[in-house]
């Protein structure tokens, strides 16, 4: 492995206007980004759950081989062929075959769990640089967002994606003020740490990632990705530009964002409380992008009006041609927005992390109460567990694991109240089930969930009008930049 100070920058893009949004597991993939990339804008690939995407599009057969030609990049042979011997069946699992098990992710986790995320993230960032290089000579950047919650696997992630050369890491949902450090750290092949926080702990508890461990080989240096924070808050944003290690800049999301929100200011509602003051936000000196309903042509030239450098929009892309949502859900969706529309909730309980988490209203989804009732709880992926600690009779604090959308009689056995477990989602594998690779049990599939942003029907409507209802990522770019 090469150790030395990366003299390599990433793209700037400082004067790139539309950044494509991270949404959910595997919407915002590889094809998406890449499609984005190409025309010139920042392409964003999710980060969530990347582990189990990866090993599950192998046994779906890889069907165009890109998945393993991305591993043949891996610097690590040793690590791709691993991957894919495990996972990888040719012509594809049998229908109504379960997906294999992973390696469930902890402050512990055992190797293959690390190797499969870091992997997995490598994977999805080089299909998108390579698909936007193939498509333009000089494309866009591409980056990657991560929640910053999920934080046990957050640094094999953040290492994957520098390996592939990602031009950006975005970080919301939580306050990512070692994150910059920790890219530093990282491209210098460091052994790198971050907090881990434990519920109920007396001691404070950390992640930690040695890039050492993988023998990685390397012919030039790494380049340390640059960083945007995503906040909501005015202190927020001034409290991580004071950092030793700032952010690169900011994308500021508003409350009618897809994905998890901010909790509402007084607990209850959005109000005058959660808006953003802007001038603040200018006055600290660093690039930023207005997020949350900014999905349209007038909504970007009053961004730039008011001093951002552009717009970071999601929903737009969410229905186009290279999203990874499961065609017959994205044609279905359509189909109800130019007819009777379609509905966004913010639902308080959905999510296990206890944030406000959006969710559209589709039939024979999670979101109508039947389907969610009928689902027998369980938790066989984790990625939105929560640790807490427990103290052994020998005074050792051992740290352990539970998730409200587990089992209920789990989670009380693991001293949670039964109370948070109302109402709550199985946010992985229904997310996983809207990307079409949510898992079978007993011949009975996961049923998706679909988040998106409160501005999903206006901003349909307007790109099925002028493209039809094929429109492809690059007439989202051309619709936000039209007059």
């Amino acid at each position: 492995m090469v150790e030395q100070i990366p003299n390599e920058t990433p793209k700037d893009f400082t004067d790139i206007d539309i950044i494509q949004g991270g949404m959910g597991v595997g919407i915002s993939d590889w094809r998406l980004a890449g499609a984005v990339a190409a025309e010139g804008a920042m392409g964003i690939v999710s980060g969530t759950l990347i582990g189990p995407v990866l090993a599950r599009r192998l046994q779906n057969g890889d069907p165009d081989g890109s998945l393993r030609q991305a591993l043949e990049a891996f610097p690590n042979r040793d690590i791709s062929r691993r991957t894919v011997e495990k996972y990888y069946i040719s012509n594809g699992r049998q229908p109504n075959q379960p997906y294999k098990s992973v390696p469930m992710y902890d402050a512990e986790s055992r190797s293959l769990a690390v190797e499969l995320n870091m992997v997995g993230a490598f994977v999805e960032v080089w299909l998108a640089k390579r698909l936007a290089a193939q498509n333009n000579s000089s494309p866009g950047p591409i980056g990657m967002n991560l929640l910053t919650k999920l934080q046990a696997p957050t640094l094999s992630a953040l290492y994957g994606a520098i390996l592939a050369e990602a031009d950006c890491i975005i970080m919301g949902a939580g306050i990512p003020y070692q994150i910059p450090k920790a890219l530093g750290d990282l491209a210098l092949g460091l052994k790198t740490s971050i907090r881990f926080d434990v519920t109920g702990a007396k001691k404070q508890h950390e992640i930690i990632f040695d890039p050492g461990k993988f023998s990685l080989q390397r012919d030039k240096p790494y380049i340390v990705p640059k960083f945007l924070a995503i906040v909501s808050s005015n202190t927020l944003a001034k409290r991580l530009s004071g950092n030793v290690s700032p952010p690169s800049g900011f994308v500021i999301e508003g409350f009618v964002a897809g994905g998890h929100n901010a909790l509402p200011r007084d607990k209850i509602e959005y109000g005058d409380k959660d808006l953003v003051n802007l001038d603040d936000i200018k006055s600290l000196g660093f690039p930023f992008w207005l997020a949350g309903g900014y999905d349209s042509p007038d909504r970007l030239k009053e961004a730039k009006g008011s001093g951002a450098n552009g717009i970071q929009a999601g929903t737009a892309f969410l229905l186009c041609q290279e999203s990874g949502i499961d065609p017959t859900i994205r044609a279905k969706i359509i189909d109800k927005v130019i007819g009777v529309g379609i509905s966004v909730k913010t639902d308080m309980l959905a999510s296990p992390t206890g944030l406000p988490f959006k969710v559209a209203l589709l039939a024979e989804t999670l979101s109508e109460t039947e389907v969610y009732e009928m689902r027998d709880r369980k938790c066989d992926l984790g990625y939105l567990r929560e640790p807490y600690a427990e103290v052994q009779k020998d005074g050792r604090e051992v740290i352990k694991y539970r998730c409200a959308a587990e089992p209920v009689e789990d989670y009380r056995d693991k001293g949670g109240n039964i109370e948070d477990t109302i109402g709550r989602i199985c946010l992985c594998n229904g997310l996983l089930a809207t990307i079409r690779l949510g898992q079978t049990r007993h011949g009975i599939e996961e049923k998706p969930i679909i988040t998106s942003g409160d501005i999903l029907c206006e901003v349909t409507k307007q790109l099925v009008t002028l493209y039809g209802p094929g429109f492809s990522a690059g007439d989202v770019v051309r619709y936000l930049h039209s007059e």
